[in-house]
């Protein structure tokens, strides 16, 4: 089977997959694009499909430790746990504390960077290509 007769899933049709799938396509993949709601009505709904290239610091910083018991405790915090579950994620606590590390951080932040620095141009060659089309007329302002 050739590299083009491939057929691509991605999971998730917010922004983020629906353009990840039009580039697919324009390159001859087949892509099919799973969601269990309408394009765009998940994650894309609450930031309206914002795109965030400036956001390469990736969420497991160093100081984030220090604000996870205060996040837990705050009924207005951003955490939330099943206690009777914290027995299970044990190893990915402790996966999470150890990218937590200063080197680990910077590390993910420059990868993160270099892809991020290329979604706003590769945003603009994309929608330029289906201008018109009914989905973009829901992103413009």
């Amino acid at each position: 089977m050739s590299e083009k007769n491939l057929k691509i899933g991605i999971i998730g049709a917010g922004i983020q997959g629906v353009c990840n799938a039009l580039f697919l396509q324009k390159k001859g993949f087949q892509v099919t694009l799973f969601d269990r709601e309408e394009p765009g009505s998940a994650a894309s709904y609450g930031n309206a499909g914002h795109f965030s290239p400036y956001a390469s610091v990736p969420l497991n910083r160093p100081d984030v430790i220090a604000d996870v018991p205060s996040m837990l405790i705050s009924s207005r915090g951003p955490l939330a746990l099943k206690w009777n579950y914290v027995p299970k994620m044990i190893p990915w606590f402790a996966r999470f504390i150890l990218n937590c590390r200063e080197e680990k951080m910077m590390h993910t932040a420059k990868n993160m960077h270099q892809i991020l620095d290329q979604s706003l141009p590769a945003f603009d060659e994309l929608f330029k290509s289906i201008l018109g089309c009914e989905y973009f007329s829901l992103f413009t302002v």
